[in-house]
């Protein structure tokens, strides 16, 4: 035994260090094959801020010459104009836009487009282009719109102007939608501010300021510190960093200028997707090398485990015999004891009954009169258990018939429903409806049903739930009866089925005895598990044939 846990320390020890020599080649390679990636998504990067940024200046360009145009030829018309703005509406595809002419005090003359305009805010730009003629554009943004502002001039001095708007997300949406940086990579925009331009995953979040957070955004972030580096230019145009998430990523950007904006194009891609295919190649090295160590000592350890297991099975088997043995030979003394006892006892107490009754009758002094009815009293008490003795030592035999375990639960809880123990307890009822129809002896079943419950009203006195549910599992019926009771300890849980055994200030502890044993006799089992101060739930297992 010692010279086979020597091998296979020595055969632990080699194959640990090939692992870790395969772990060692295998970062070096990731690492280089992710270096390589980010390098091209810096080049992605830079050339979609470049295109955006060629994209604005085209436009701008677009804008200045429409003004230039209205100022020379003084176009006035509504038809002229739209002929003259029809090249900012070309091939415009899903980006919204708008052009407004504004006079000289900012009213809005003309309009065109199908984005939505705010009047009050174009007419602000009248005052911000009184220095831009001839020939230049303003160009500013919101957090979801950019403005371009032509000035109309006249004499070098405005006399009105050409305001174009874009939606911001629709211009990122066109550039950027259409990159996939492997399959769970993507492109996203924010400006110089922290605003957070277009995002394909969180359009939600498009607006807000990443300086201005609140608890939403940190339902998928857990902090912005990346973000806030590349704004405050703290941050390299490439590498790895720790996504918000917790996902390792590795992230390339670059920026293009928006007027006096700065739009910062970033393309993020996870480390892991990069890095999947040296996994995979790498992965089947790995399994070869534990397949050698497997096949080296496997055998041998699964021979060893096999011997344990069935040593230990074996003495577990004959420990449960042996208890087996001592229980029954224990519940035939006991029913030989209690046959005896209710034969010997059950004549005399039946004499005794009518005396008693005689005397109270006959008696009329209040003090003796109270006297022989706390006899009376306390001899229906042993009359009880007698007839619960009686029950254990001469097992009626069964009346198997075809019934339903959730009408049988219904019928049970009918008889006691008017039982004083059980009116300050909430019942709660999870019945399965597809039980299937089971054959018992109902009434057997419906007296173990009884008795647990009154049990489990006794272990709630201050009230509380009593939750009983059926469902069918592994061809078995199974109803369990869950308390929020004051529980029951380990050590008299394990003796709660043994006759006469009772942890109740009155109780006989016959009541789960002669359940367990009628549960016995319809093939099934009975079980409990309770812990203190928390409750305890009984659970009743019956064969849906009726044979086990």
């Amino acid at each position: 035994m010692k010279g086979y846990f020597v091998i296979i320390g020595v055969l632990v020890v080699i194959v640990a260090s090939l692992v870790a020599l395969s772990v060692s080649f295998q970062r070096t390679l990731q690492m280089e094959m992710a270096e390589q990636f980010n390098t091209q998504q810096q080049l992605l990067a830079n050339a979609e801020a470049s295109n955006i940024q060629a994209y604005l200046d085209g436009l701008r360009y677009e804008m200045i010459h429409i003004a230039y145009s209205a100022s020379l030829f003084q176009v006035h018309k509504e038809k002229d104009i739209a002929i003259l703005t029809n090249l900012v509406f070309k091939d415009t595809g899903n980006t919204q836009k708008r052009i407004d002419l504004l006079d000289r005090q900012g009213n809005v003359l003309f309009s065109r487009g199908d984005l939505a305009g705010d009047a009050g805010e174009v007419k602000s730009f009248v005052e911000e282009i009184k220095d831009k003629c001839p020939g230049s554009a303003l160009m500013k943004q919101d957090t979801k719109r950019f403005f371009i502002i032509a000035p109309v001039c006249s004499s070098d001095t405005p006399s009105g102007a050409f305001v174009l708007s874009i939606a911001i997300q629709d211009v990122a949406r066109a550039f950027l939608a259409p990159i996939k940086s492997g399959s769970r990579g993507y492109a996203w925009m924010m400006d110089e501010k922290g605003n957070l331009l277009y995002h394909p995953t969180q359009p939600d979040m498009v607006g807000r300021n990443l300086y201005k957070t609140d608890s939403s955004c940190f339902k998928c972030h857990k902090t912005f510190d990346a973000e806030k580096k590349i704004i405050e230019g703290k941050g390299d145009y490439y590498g790895r960093y720790v996504a918000p998430t917790g996902e390792d990523k590795i992230l390339a950007f670059s920026t293009a200028a928006a007027g006096e904006s700065k739009w910062i194009v970033a393309v993020s891609a996870p480390y892991s997707e990069v890095t999947l295919s040296i996994k995979r190649s790498m992965k089947l090295y790995s399994w070869i090398i534990i397949l050698i160590f497997v096949i080296a000592s496997g055998v041998s350890a699964l021979l060893i485990v096999q011997y344990r297991k069935r040593e230990k099975a074996e003495e577990r088997a004959k420990h449960e015999k042996e208890l087996e043995m001592m229980r029954s030979e224990k519940l035939a003394a006991m029913e030989r004891l209690t046959s005896g006892i209710t034969s010997e006892i059950g004549n005399p107490l039946t004499s005794v009954f009518s005396f008693i009754r005689v005397l109270m009758d006959m008696e009329e002094d209040e003090f003796k009169k109270e006297t022989l009815e706390t006899i009376f009293f306390h001899m229906n008490r042993i009359s009880d258990i007698m007839k619960q003795l009686s029950g254990f030592s001469k097992m009626m035999p069964l009346e198997l018939k075809p019934c339903r375990i959730n009408n049988v639960i219904e019928n049970s809880l009918s008889l006691i429903q008017y039982d004083k123990r059980i009116q300050g307890i909430t019942i709660v009822k999870d019945l399965a409806p597809n039980v299937p129809m089971l054959t018992t002896d109902a009434n057997r079943l419906s007296q173990v049903i009884v008795n647990i419950v009154l049990n489990a009203a006794d272990a709630m006195p201050a009230g509380g739930t009593l939750t009983i549910r059926s469902k069918t599992e592994n061809n078995n019926i199974v109803v369990a009866f869950e308390d929020t009771g004051v529980g029951i300890g380990r050590e008299a849980l394990s003796r709660i089925f043994e006759p006469f055994y009772t942890t109740k200030e009155n109780g006989t502890g016959l009541g789960l005895a002669v359940s367990h044993s009628i549960i016995e006799n319809l093939k099934g089992s009975l079980t409990a598990k309770s812990e203190v101060n928390k409750g305890s739930t009984f659970v009743i297992s019956l064969p849906v044939s009726g044979e086990r």
